[in-house]
């Protein structure tokens, strides 16, 4: 386990990082033969067999990016650098494994694909995309191109991901959102200039820059770079289906759950001119914003590697249209079923196989149609399986290459001549009718405004997005006069969105004077949602009216708070808020009282942070009153930060004379909170200065089911690693999260990393030494990275950070060791460290 250790810090150089549990790594130094999770440890679907074909040995580095070449091999991308070539072996059962030459300079090989002769690589630490060849016919790739330079500022290794060939013959690139945009790209890509779009940006997310994770789509020579949808966290793959359609998995940030802008790993069918609303800090949209798609299943908490879909494979054909999704993190392969729904799908997931641990990287499906998957990263321990088919019946039959895969054109012929049929009832048509649409995401043609017209009001949300979208790539001069023509309130309504979003400063009042004029008493839920997000985006994107058209809006607006629901009483109090309503704070005092769950409490406590008046005793005692409730507000990491944040937001709005009169009710909140029970144990005396090979033997021969959950427990709490670390929902948030630590890390990485903590550091908790030019030494985790500053974390236990300006750094320097202390185990018998592994694993 990660115990942090906190003290004095050292000078430039001797305070290292706090080593993630999800970063543990084994070392690659002598020793006994080296070996993956056995099949024995892998539980799957009845009817499959899986095999392991090879486990990665000394010197061969962990495996994280796969594909097949033209001739049936199996080329991987290593963790650290270079790119290494997997040759099956039918007769011997096994692999084959050859290091390539020529690549060494690739740097941390997330995403590889074979095509059009070539071999593409994404390179993330090289922050670069490089196409490779073979140009002399020796079976080596000495032909280089970096196709693209992408600047990469690393906030949690979030860079260029996975590489997919479209069914169109294009190569389709995964950035996850710390990296820039391409750059030249094509100007008329659908997704382009993405802002934040924020009412009442928080102070503590100023800064940042306007990174999103993304997709872009390339022609083959890599010289035609268009940035097809946007808005993603850090989705590392993705696959198209027998549609054509594209979906990708985008990780979530597990450390906000439990604050209103967490956002579930989701599942997204990814299409033109996509919106799929991340955002930095918290100011990520919810997806029910109406400028925004949604999700089309929340998977709940995972780490999303490789996507494929089934239909190239030799499996029955309840499987080839299923789309298989790895989770590093658990430790297993799911099963999504997909379901037309309108112009997009629903789905539904289950489980496939799992093993422990099984940190999935990659999984594609062989030309033997069979699916191969490959274990590693961070370092880990690496082997290469095969999973077939050897139930009853289905094998082989109707299997579909590559080459039958609908292709997804960029014209589409008119939907009645494509399709007959009625696009509400037949799923078909309105695909066929949401791509006509975006045909006009790239074209501007006075033509499509009726086709764009008649849609923007369609009952399918996903044909009114692809609508709008298109509409907005129109000139406005040849749309605006439709306002006053048009009959269908939601097209218009979309209409004023688009005008909001696009549109000039001259065409704010014409916005605000149509929603001055609706009736919203008669709209629906989400039509009022609609026109609630129209207001602020024309605040947003330019400016105040002038104090009439304040005046005005406000006199719309301020009768209609509080709602019912939450969505539309989150943009109507920042709207209130921002137009400096009269009394908003008392009501919004009420509101907060009343929520029910802590998602509302804190999304309402943070809007009310920007009230400027109206605080007096009355006022700030009840705000006083819902802190110390919420101390005890439960979450990932950065609840406790959000609370803090609140805190110090509030007492701001506070005068010197009302912070002196609540001097008493203020010192309540720094009252330590009733601990959680753990066991204190006496000092216990040295048992050993445990070493890797006094115990490497014992612990891989260690069966979790045979050893004492008890005696386990026991151990965890004589190395007191809660004080530090979660496991389910015991423990502190401060360190990594131990919960299913064995779904991801063998006994091998878990010893290593407790006896040897500084061996592998994982960005994501890694620390750096900053000196700055007053002689300054500022050592911390980085939580924030802007162009003119960086956030550092620097007491984790109290999540307290500082800012400092890059201008100001003469210096800096990461850390190579742990804070975590070694020699925890010292004081366990051999018994007692086997039995905490063993818990560990479970």
């Amino acid at each position: 386990m990660k115990l942090c250790r906190f003290g004095t810090r050292g000078v430039l150089g001797a305070v290292a990082a706090v080593v993630a549990v999800t970063g543990i790594g084994v070392s690659q130094g002598a020793g006994a033969e080296r070996q993956a999770t056995p099949v024995g440890s892998i539980r799957t679907t009845e009817g499959f067999r899986v095999e392991l074909l090879r486990s990665a040995q000394e010197g061969e580095g962990s495996w994280i990016s796969m594909t097949f070449d033209d001739s049936g091999r199996i080329v991987v991308g290593l963790d650290d650098r270079g790119l290494a070539r997997l040759t099956l072996n039918e007769s011997t059962g096994e692999a084959d494994f050859e290091l390539l030459g020529h690549t060494e300079s690739l740097r941390h090989v997330r995403g590889v694909l074979h095509a059009h002769d070539s071999l593409y690589v994404s390179a993330t630490n090289s922050q670069g995309i490089y196409r490779l060849r073979d140009l002399d016919g020796d079976d080596q790739y000495e032909d280089q191109q970096r196709l693209q330079s992408l600047k990469y500022d690393s906030r949690y290794g979030h860079g260029t991901n996975q590489i997919t060939l479209g069914p169109d013959g294009m190569i389709y690139f995964v950035i996850g959102n710390d990296v820039v945009f391409p750059d030249p790209m094509e100007p008329d890509s659908p997704y382009r200039e993405p802002q934040n779009d924020w009412l009442l940006p928080s102070q503590h997310d100023m800064g940042q820059d306007d990174r999103v994770g993304y997709i872009a789509k390339v022609d083959p020579e890599g010289k035609s770079w268009t940035v097809l949808a946007g808005g993603f966290r850090n989705q590392v793959d993705v696959a198209f289906n027998r549609d054509g359609e594209m979906f990708t998995w985008d990780a979530d940030m597990e450390w906000d759950v439990g604050l209103p802008w967490y956002r579930p790993t989701r599942l997204n069918h990814v299409v033109s001119g996509g919106e799929y609303g991340w955002r930095w800090g918290t100011g990520k949209w919810p997806s029910w914003f109406p400028d925004s798609l949604p999700s089309t299943l929340d998977t709940g908490l995972s780490s999303p590697t490789g996507l494929v879909f089934g239909h190239t494979s030799r499996w029955p054909e309840r499987y080839r249209d299923a789309l298989f999704m790895a989770d590093w993190q658990f430790g297993r392969i799911l099963i999504v079923d997909l379901v037309p729904q309108g112009a997009t799908y629903s789905a539904s997931a289950g489980w496939f196989l799992d093993g422990g641990p099984l940190n999935v990287c990659d999984l594609v499906f062989g030309p033997d149609g069979a699916m191969y998957f490959i274990t590693g990263g961070r370092g880990s321990q690496s082997g290469l399986y095969r999973v077939t088919w050897v139930g009853d019946g289905g094998e082989g039959a109707g299997a579909t290459s590559p080459s039958d895969s609908p292709v997804v054109s960029t014209s589409q012929p008119p939907v009645a001549e494509a399709v007959g049929g009625d696009p509400d009832r037949d799923p078909v048509v309105a695909r066929a009718l949401r791509r006509q649409l975006e045909t006009f995401h790239r074209q501007v043609d006075p033509s499509s405004l009726d086709l764009i017209w008649d849609h923007l009001g369609d009952q399918d949300p996903w044909l009114r997005q692809a609508a709008r979208v298109a509409l907005e790539n129109q000139p406005l001069e040849s749309w605006r006069h439709r306002l006053d023509e048009a009959k269908d309130l939601r097209a218009v309504d979309m209409a004023l969105l688009a005008m909001a979003r696009v549109g000039q400063s001259a065409e704010q009042p014409v916005v605000l004077q149509r929603l001055g004029a609706k009736d919203w008493s008669t709209l629906s839920p989400d039509d009022r949602l609609l026109s609630l997000r129209t207001a602020q985006l024309t605040l947003i994107r330019h400016g105040m009216p002038d104090p009439d058209g304040q005046s005005r809006l406000l006199q719309t607006l301020d009768p209609l708070f509080p709602q019912d629901g939450f969505a539309a009483n989150w943009l109507l109090q920042e709207l209130l808020v921002k137009l400096r309503a009269p009394g908003i704070l008392a009501r919004s005092l009420d509101l907060l009282e009343q929520a029910s769950t802590q998602e509302e409490q804190v999304q309402y406590a943070k809007t009310m942070t920007q009230i400027e008046t109206g605080w007096d005793r009355a006022t700030a005692g009840r705000v006083i009153d819902w802190l110390a409730r919420a101390r005890g507000m439960s979450g990932g990491k950065l609840v406790e930060t959000a609370w803090q944040r609140l805190r110090a937001d509030f007492e701001a709005r506070f005068n010197p004379e009302l912070k002196a009169e609540l001097v008493m009710e203020l010192a309540r909140l720094d009252e330590p909170l009733p601990a959680e029970s753990l066991t204190l144990l006496p000092p216990r005396p040295l048992v050993q200065a445990w070493k890797m090979g006094d115990l490497i033997d014992d612990v891989l021969a260690v069966d979790p089911a045979q050893r004492s959950a008890a005696a386990g427990e026991r151990a965890l709490a004589a190395t007191a690693c809660l004080r530090c670390h979660r496991i389910g929902e015991r423990g502190s948030p401060t360190g990594p999260d131990l919960t299913h630590v064995g779904k991801r890390f063998d006994g091998r990485a878990l010893l290593e990393s407790i006896l040897e903590p500084s061996r592998q550091l994982d960005p994501k908790y890694a620390e750096s030494s900053y000196l700055l030019s007053d002689g300054r030494v500022v050592t911390g985790r980085t939580v924030g990275v802007s162009k003119n500053q960086l956030v550092i974390e620097v007491e984790p236990m109290t999540a307290r950070t500082l800012s400092v300006d890059r201008a100001d750094i003469e210096a800096s320097l990461p850390t190579t060791r742990s804070p975590m202390p070694e020699g925890l185990l010292d004081t366990l018998t051999r018994e007692e460290i086997l039995d905490l592994i063993a818990l560990l694993r479970r």
